[in-house]
């Protein structure tokens, strides 16, 4: 804790049992008062002395003599611990408050460090605290957190211990993106749990696996380790399963006291063996060795692995002697998840202890010393000279026979070499892509689509599958998506312009969301070579093309000499667009969700994901369509003629259709419909006071009607007519005045 945050709980002057530690110096414990001046310091105090601060009265202090009590209350408010844990470093716990950073001036390793990364000192030193504070923890004392007789909860309160310190920045983003974050390099030794609380001492992993198989907890002695992960990957022995990890980190199991002990080969009591326990055999020899020839040993050992740091990939680690005539060779394999660090030094260890066990040696041992069984490492005195051996098989009769192989304990407390964080390229996750429904009036051939998809996503992670479900429940691909559409928004407003000639006024300002725009000529405008869908704030999207478009400004285009209301669009080209409107550009990329006549006004759900995933993944976009009638709307007619004749007004009109109809030779463009029909209604204001149904292009308003409507002949008519479509109904309207000539 640091004293500023200390004193502000405590008050001034109050003095208790510290222990103040700095690199380079062993802890000393203090007696210091909490003073203005001993701010910024950091200061570790020992849990013990917590419950009787907290349970006493506290004496003011002045120049280290005691006057009069506080107006502390015992047992008054519970404590919260605001900062816990330790580096992830060689002897994290000797210093917790120390942080090393190779950058900063007030880096620093703990006592004694070798400065290497250790997740499992990390992972004790909080463990240690959740037991003293936390009832929910195995091995927890009521004494060492006691209920307050005051508010009735405990001393420390176990929902007030934060642990520092767990990062924002997702892992493994954090800390291997090292162009993204330059303190990176920090989190091997540094204080992080990101990355490692999801890992677990080997102790912890061995007593859950006899747990799963129903095996009573076990018993541990100096197990150390620490996994990422671990798997058990098919049916096997609770033997079979341990084995490997066994192995791994050197450690030894035994059946002792009617339960399985567990232990780390080489940290057992040293039991001195003198002669007078030794029992020589027939030919008075005590101790009989045996050396295997170095032509029998593996010159090289690897070990293949699941690395934590490479995106849990297999890799392989060797250790090699330099020096030797074998030419023999080892392979294993573990099922761990480990970095690389820690295999490398596994594998080194593996390799020093099997040639230093090279040397056996069998000895009998007087039947009073029943305490010594295998697995417990000996002190032999060999020709002089005392030799460590690990007990490895016990034959008990009238004497105690050994046998036992040469074990040197300081190879096992080697640490993983000082690494560093490897950078990796940020990965490429497919995020949501934005799927823009489009129902556009135009009808570009059949069957005819009645809504159409524009896909984008940054970075494109295609081709895309959109998938089909017509209740929401069960989802089938029904198209791809090769192509990422080009999408922008308007920057300026679009005013109203005129259909069916060049717009010069106008131009439309827009920025794009990557990809690009070229100018044409008039006939690629004319054509349809340049076109682009604007939807306005009624949600309706006018079609239009260009001739120019010009870079004004980085991704924002400006595009001029515009023909406006295409492909049946012309009743939106009279609205004024806001800026911030959305803008596709229609081409290839655009694929369709809903075609035919007779999908109109059904309802489909669709699902769009890459297709390397599922539809289920999250980086999947839903949404739903109901298939509209825009493009089977028969276009209004144009250039409509009234003619007085003697019995009446002839009305002629000329029809247009929603496809095959630029070509120039025909004699008449195709009908597009199951049959021919129209309406015309006469109005007199807002008013429809006749409705006349037509067959053909023409129809006569008959001279009687016209007084029976308007009393009199009119010089002009309010006519709107529309086309019908049978599937659709009816179409856009022409409406105008006409002259009667």
């Amino acid at each position: 804790h640091d004293v500023d945050y200390l004193r502000h709980r405590i008050g001034a002057g109050e003095a208790f049992d510290w222990y103040y530690a700095s690199v380079g110096d062993r802890q000393t414990q203090t007696r210091t008062p909490i003073t203005d001046g001993a701010y910024g310091k950091p200061w570790i105090f020992r849990a013990k002395d917590l419950v009787g601060w907290w349970s006493n009265a506290h004496i003011e202090r002045v120049g280290g003599v005691e006057t009069a009590a506080t107006a502390w209350v015992a047992q008054s408010k519970p404590i919260w611990l605001t900062e816990i844990g330790c580096p992830a470093v060689d002897k994290g716990a000797n210093s917790p408050n120390l942080f090393p950073d190779q950058k900063s001036s007030e880096s620093g390793y703990p006592l004694f460090s070798s400065g290497s990364r250790d997740d499992l000192i990390q992972a004790r030193l909080l463990e240690s605290i959740f037991r003293r504070f936390d009832p929910a923890f195995e091995g927890f004392v009521s004494s060492d957190n006691p209920v307050s007789s005051l508010y009735g909860d405990r001393m420390v309160d176990p929902a007030r211990i934060h642990v520092w310190a767990w990062d924002a920045r997702p892992f493994p983003a954090f800390p291997h993106l090292l162009d993204v974050w330059g303190d990176g390099a920090n989190w091997t030794t540094g204080h992080w749990i990101n990355g490692r609380i999801e890992g677990m001492p080997v102790d912890r992993l061995i007593a859950q696996v006899m747990a799963d198989y129903g095996i009573d907890q076990p018993e541990f002695d100096s197990v150390d380790g620490f996994v990422d992960g671990y798997v058990i990957d098919r049916p096997m022995s609770v033997r079979a399963a341990l084995e490997p990890v066994e192995a791994l980190f050197t450690i030894d199991a035994s059946a002792r006291g009617g339960t399985i002990q567990f232990a780390g080969r080489g940290k057992n009591d040293l039991v001195e063996i003198t002669r007078d326990d030794l029992v020589p055999d027939q030919k008075g020899k005590e101790i009989a060795r045996t050396r295997s020839q170095e032509t029998e040993l593996p010159r090289q050992i690897s070990l293949g692995f699941v690395d934590a740091e490479q995106e849990y990939k297999r890799a392989i680690v060797a250790s090699r002697r330099l020096t030797s005539v074998s030419r023999r060779e080892q392979s294993s394999e573990t099922s761990a998840v480990i970095t690389h660090a820690v295999a490398q030094s596994r594998i080194d260890v593996a390799l020093q202890d099997l040639w230093i066990s090279r040397e056996t040696a069998e000895f009998s041992l007087r039947p009073g010393l029943i305490a010594i069984e295998a697995g417990d490492m000996v002190a032999l005195d060999v020709e002089g000279v005392s030799r460590i051996f690990q007990i490895t098989h016990v034959t008990d009769g009238q004497v105690r026979n050994c046998m036992a192989r040469a074990i040197e304990p300081s190879i096992f407390d080697s640490k993983p070499a000082i690494a560093t964080v490897k950078s990796l390229p940020a990965p490429r996750i497919p995020g949501r892509p934005a799927a823009i429904v489009l129902e556009l009036a135009a009808d570009p051939g059949e069957p005819t689509p009645l809504s159409l998809l524009a896909l984008r996503a940054e970075p494109w992670n295609g081709p895309y599958t959109v998938w089909r479900s017509a209740s929401g429940d069960s989802y089938e691909p029904v198209a791809t998506v090769g192509r990422s559409a080009i999408l922008g928004e308007t920057t300026a407003v679009l005013a109203a312009g005129p259909c069916w000639r060049w717009d010069n006024a106008a131009s439309l300002t827009l920025k794009l969301a990557g990809g690009a725009l070229s100018s044409t000529d008039d006939a690629g405008a004319l054509s349809g070579v340049r076109t682009l869908a604007v939807k306005g704030p009624d949600g309706a999207w006018e079609i239009l093309s260009f001739v120019h478009a010009e870079l004004i400004a980085p991704a924002i285009w400006k595009l001029s000499r515009l023909l406006r209301g295409l492909y049946g669009s012309e009743g939106l080209a009279n609205r004024t667009v806001p800026s911030g409107s959305l803008v596709v550009v229609l081409d290839e990329a655009l694929v369709p969700l809903v075609e035919g006549a007779e999908s109109l006004g059904s309802r489909a759900f669709f699902r769009v994901a890459p297709s390397s995933l599922d539809h289920a993944d999250f980086s999947a976009v839903s949404f739903e369509v109901t298939a509209g009638r825009s493009a089977l709307l028969p276009m209004a007619p144009v250039m409509v003629r009234a003619l007085r004749l003697p019995s009446g007004v002839r009305l002629s009109w000329l029809r247009r259709t929603r496809r095959g109809g630029d070509s120039w030779e025909v004699l008449d463009v195709p009908l597009s419909e199951d049959f021919e029909q129209y309406v015309v209604d006469i109005l007199s204001g807002p008013t429809v006071v006749r409705s006349i149904a037509a067959s053909t292009t023409e129809v006569v308003y008959a001279a009687a009607d016209e007084t029976a409507d308007f009393g009199v002949a009119q010089t002009g008519l309010h006519l709107r007519i529309r086309q019908f479509s049978r599937s659709a109904g009816a179409g856009a309207a022409f409406e105008s005045v006409v002259s009667v000539a």
